[in-house]
């Protein structure tokens, strides 16, 4: 008999409690019928008219964290944008001076997305196939907008899903620029203190000792910024400020508070990445023949672009950060007669191989600087470059030499006993 009345007692309540649920749930689609009022479709475009509007009423327009690559393998790039009504004026932090002009929409794809939809050589840097890279380099062109304020839009790739920022700028873009690019063409090799680690400024990578995955971030005009917030030693840390006078790395943000590294600088006697740009006399044939030539930097990928020898193409030279060289080897510089046309090296036999290169390699002089062509590898015993392009034979390719005074450096597309390049001083 008490059980029976236990189990009548319980059932009661349970009946109680299911009147108490059914009673909220009412009340709660009651205010979700007054909160959402109007229909989706009304309510995004709502939302992408107060993105435009937002993105429009910047006056020195926005900073763009941009993080190419489902692995994020070459760390983040930040792009300097400003909106009008239908284009966006865009410029990278890394290109000094560099501006381009590119229509962008707000579209409707299951949320508000930002899309740069005409091509732009800087926006699309990292989503534009090439010869070598048929996938790009994991960029993309269309962002899901994700949360919306005054001063910041946070959004994430719709191909990778990465996290990305717009952030309201407080200075006009060619002044980050040039505080972003004294940054990079200074910074430094590692860190000590509290903690110590290294730095992969080729892809952006920042390794505390003893981790191997490492921690992307972008330069900014200030330092550098995370990808995600990061604990270094007792902080929690966001970004670091890099001071280039004392090569000081300090933690922003109250829990990063207190929290300076030391940076380890590159050797003096070694060249930096900066130091290269300009333009150049290039000596070959033993010094008989030379051409006048430009040393452009290249920051995305930290290379320089050999320009001047001719229209049709230009070359790239690796920068070692180590030793300070530039490495100039064989290369695809184009198309020509519906085939490859390759910059090779020579010596004793003709060479399209990566490893045949040369090294340029500076005389230690600050006032007269000199770089002096040398064979990477003894084993290839390259001294000259020519323009060719191959053909297939029974056994293995022969080689064609490009024919086209349009193609050719001083008449020729062959340049003999490669001697050095000879800084001019502007």
């Amino acid at each position: 008999m008490i059980m029976s009345n236990l189990h009548i007692r319980i059932k009661s309540f349970l009946f109680a409690c299911a009147a108490v649920a059914s009673l909220a749930l009412t009340s709660c689609f009651k205010q979700q019928e007054d909160l959402f009022d109007e229909p989706a479709s009304t309510r995004l475009q709502s939302t992408m008219d107060k993105v435009r509007t937002i993105l429009r009423g910047a006056e020195y327009g926005w900073e763009f964290e941009y993080y190419p690559g489902s692995e994020l393998e070459y760390g983040g790039i930040v792009y300097l944008l400003k909106f009008d009504s239908l284009t966006v004026d865009v410029a990278c932090s890394l290109i000094p001076d560099s501006v381009e002009t590119t229509y962008y929409r707000m579209t409707n794809d299951n949320g508000p997305v930002l899309t740069f939809d005409t091509f732009n050589s800087l926006i699309h840097y990292f989503s534009t196939p090439s010869s070598g890279e048929y996938e790009a380099k994991g960029g993309e062109f269309e962002f899901v907008v994700n949360e919306i304020s005054d001063d910041e839009i946070t959004l994430y790739g719709k191909k990778t899903g990465n996290t990305m920022y717009l952030r309201r700028l407080t200075a006009p873009t060619d002044d980050y620029a040039s505080r972003t690019v004294a940054i990079f063409d200074n910074f430094v090799k590692g860190f000590e203190g509290e903690v110590e680690g290294s730095f992969d400024l080729v892809n952006r990578r920042m390794y505390v000792s003893g981790d191997s995955l490492g921690v992307p971030f972008t330069f900014n005009d200030k330092g550098i910024r995370f990808y995600r917030p990061i604990r270094l030693g007792n902080s929690r840390v966001q970004a670091l400020e890099y001071n280039a006078q004392t090569h000081e790395l300090t933690g922003v943000g109250e829990e990063a508070a207190g929290l300076t590294l030391q940076g380890v600088p590159f050797p003096d006697n070694i060249m930096h990445f900066g130091d290269y740009a300009g333009r150049y006399t290039m000596r070959y044939q033993n010094g008989q023949a030379s051409a006048t030539v430009e040393f452009v930097p290249n920051r995305l990928e930290c290379n320089y672009r050999l320009r001047g020898l001719s229209p049709m193409y230009e070359l790239v030279m690796s920068f070692d950060y180590e030793t300070g060289d530039m490495v100039l080897g064989p290369q695809v510089i184009g198309q020509y007669g519906g085939t490859s046309a390759y910059f090779a090296t020579y010596g004793s036999g003709i060479w399209v191989a990566p490893e045949c290169s040369f090294t340029i390699r500076w005389n230690k002089n600050h006032f007269y600087p000199t770089f002096t062509f040398s064979p990477t590898d003894p084993r290839y015993d390259c001294v000259s470059a020519l323009l060719i392009t191959l053909y297939e034979l029974d056994e293995g390719y022969g080689a064609q030499i490009i024919d086209d005074a349009s193609w050719a450096t001083n008449g020729s597309c062959i340049f003999l006993n490669l001697v050095s390049f000879f800084k001019i001083r502007e």
